[in-house]
């Protein structure tokens, strides 16, 4: 099994040429398959242990009430690692079911009546995974800003944490569930009165224990101490106990009393045909899938990307997206949940330091051989202690942190990260996504917009603005960037909105902040040698109005002649194309002499290359390939 992406940087000495026979490559490089299964069982088991009570967690998370949900979890866990070891591409990205996915799962559990929905959605979404491989689009799900995906991510904590009320206090709500999370949590809240005492208790000692421990007793003499197994484990005693009437009239309700007692269920196949859930809903059953293709696609490069820069060795993410929609297909056939990549057992199998997905094949048979011979063992596992772990891996996945440093550093992407969760939270965790890349690549387009570029004034003397703009040794010139000091000068700018100026009008007389002022320096000065305009970044349909309007003030000055640099410019558009022509007609109409400097990458570009102004300039001998012979040439003229 070997990795068909690009080599990492730091090549093991290994040779690829003389490897042994039946060697697999890790990242320590060829390996025979016994040191291979050596170097990562450890890892492989210690993920399964860990993966167990999770699965059931996250599989009651996903399908609700419903009697199979906690074996659809750990059937999951099994098949979903399996797939992923033989045909994924990453060696640490563990997959399984994932708290990303459950709160949609549970949204269309309650939808369209039953959990028996979840393995046709798990194919349907196979199907579009597989359409995004083979258009290549994984590439561009993950040109999403962190901020939008960590407010998707607090959204799905606050899905988890809070919906997990009834089973923690053991409350008996009136009503049937709402497909919308906030109006399950209305009908919890109405039924605290019913609350009980010892689940309760049970409940809030488990959260405080697994919180503590986990992050003051992670590890004692430098080896991980699994206390998301341990602790459950020692409550599944209570549950037995409080089974058997042992403990003094205590009662703890387990999942014996709500599933039954839990038998292994490895292959099971929807009994209910798609139609009887499809009545009426054919369209919204789509859309579900898709959601759930779109996140598990999103939830798996970023887990496996995180994977990649802790270990510093590649994945590919075709690869990667390829494996998903083979998990979906075989999770849907056998009966089990969409699954995805899950951060926290990717991140202990790293921890581990596992060298391949022999780690992942070992930990979906340790996960086999717990649930075809202990699941029963599992049945008197407490709801109340179910609930304390959903809730600590929902508080564990709470971007915390994160949110602090956005909001000391970046109060529009905090902005941005809160309006995502509310959309996710009272909406859909899919709209919440969508409108955040949204607003995300439009608020970056209105950044590109502003048009970044220098321009630069030959002066006899140095000058220095009174913002300490540096000057250049070897010649005495004024370097100014041209964007808002620049634009206002020129009656260019872009006017605030009414409610940024009300805003800076409360800043100013309520808080005593001084307005801003404008450096109008590059305004002040006579144009009496050549400019050189100097655009950064793009040059395309985003931007080129507000070139077009900077050279225009600069023509406006009636300096000597003006110099257009496209050195800095890393790509141009036909819309940039057209700017540039327009300027050059404008300028040369005014009088004002004209010169392009224009690199040879632009120049055999696909817009420029036969673009008719282009010609017409080269054959004027207008065009040069350095500002240096542009400045010579029309210093001479």
């Amino acid at each position: 099994m070997e990795h068909s992406t690009e080599e990492s940087t730091e090549q093991p000495a290994h040779s690829e040429v003389n490897h042994p026979r039946c060697a697999l490559k890790t990242r320590l490089g060829y390996q025979p398959l016994h040191r291979v299964i050596l170097e990562n069982w450890q890892s492989g088991v210690t993920v399964a242990m860990v993966s167990v009570p999770l699965s059931i967690s996250l599989g009651i998370a996903s399908a609700g009430g419903d009697p199979s949900a906690p074996l659809m979890g750990v059937s999951t866990a099994f098949w979903g690692g399996l797939c992923a070891s033989i045909f994924s591409s990453s060696d640490f990205n563990i997959i399984g079911p994932a708290g990303a996915l459950s709160g949609m799962l549970n949204a269309a559990t309650i939808k369209f009546g039953g959990a028996e929905v979840l393995p046709y959605l798990s194919l349907i979404s196979a199907g579009f995974i597989f359409l995004i491989y083979l258009l290549g689009l994984q590439r561009y799900l993950l040109l999403m800003p962190t901020a939008v995906f960590e407010g998707f991510t607090l959204a799905v904590a606050f899905i988890i944490g809070l919906g997990q009320l009834e089973m923690a206090l053991d409350l008996s709500p009136d009503g049937p569930k709402s497909e919308h999370f906030h109006e399950n949590l209305i009908r919890s809240l109405e039924a605290l009165h019913g609350y009980s005492l010892a689940p309760a208790i049970l409940f809030f000692v488990v959260t405080a224990l697994l919180l503590t421990l986990v992050k003051y007793a992670g590890k004692i003499k430098g080896r991980s101490i699994p206390w998301t197994v341990l602790i459950p484990v020692f409550t599944i005693l209570l549950g037995y106990l409080s089974d058997q009437k042992l403990l003094g009239g205590i009662v703890l309700p387990t999942l014996k009393d709500k599933y039954g007692t839990l038998k292994p269920r490895v292959v099971e196949a929807p009994s209910t045909p798609l139609a009887d859930f499809a009545q009426g809903h054919v369209m919204d059953l789509i859309r579900t899938a898709f959601g759930i293709s779109f996140v598990a696609v999103l939830e798996t490069l970023i887990s496996a990307k995180i994977a990649e820069q802790r270990m510093n060795y590649p994945f590919d993410s075709s690869r990667e997206t390829l494996g998903l929609m083979v998990c979906h297909a075989v999770c849907g056939a056998v009966g089990a949940l969409p699954p995805t990549g899950v951060f926290v057992r990717t991140s202990l199998n790293v921890q581990l330091q596992a060298t391949h997905r022999m780690s992942q094949m070992i930990n979906a048979i340790a996960v086999f051989l717990i649930f075809v011979v202990a699941m029963p063992v599992f049945s008197y596992l407490p709801q109340a202690a179910v609930a304390a772990l959903l809730v600590f891996a929902s508080i564990r996945m709470a971007p915390v942190s994160y949110i602090a440093m956005l909001w000391r550093n970046d109060r529009r992407s905090c902005f941005l990260l809160i309006m995502t969760t509310c959309i996710c939270v009272f909406l859909d965790p899919v709209y919440g996504l969508v409108i955040g890349m949204v607003v995300a690549l439009l608020r970056d387009a209105a950044e590109t917009a502003r048009a970044e570029s220098r321009v630069t004034l030959d002066k006899a003397i140095p000058y220095v603005s009174s913002t300490g703009t540096p000057i250049t040794t070897s010649h005495g010139v004024l370097r100014k960037w041209a964007t808002s000091s620049f634009d206002h000068g020129a009656n260019i700018a872009v006017k605030p909105s009414p409610l940024t100026t009300m805003q800076g009008i409360v800043e100013r007389f309520a808080c005593g902040k001084p307005k801003k002022q404008m450096d109008n320096d590059l305004h002040e000065h006579d144009y009496e040698s050549v400019v050189l305009y100097e655009p950064m970044g793009s040059m395309t349909f985003l931007c080129a109005s507000k070139h077009l309007s900077r050279l225009q003030a600069l023509a406006a000055k009636s300096p000597p002649g003006i110099i257009v640099s496209l050195e800095h410019v890393t790509r141009i558009d036909i819309d940039g194309s057209e700017t540039l022509a327009k300027v050059a007609r404008e300028i040369n109409t005014s009088g004002c002499r004209l010169a392009f400097v224009i690199p040879d990458l632009l120049l055999q570009g696909r817009v420029l290359k036969k673009a008719a102004w282009i010609q017409e300039f080269k054959g004027d001998g207008h065009i040069y390939s350095t500002v240096p012979e542009a400045k010579a040439e029309m210093n001479a003229l």
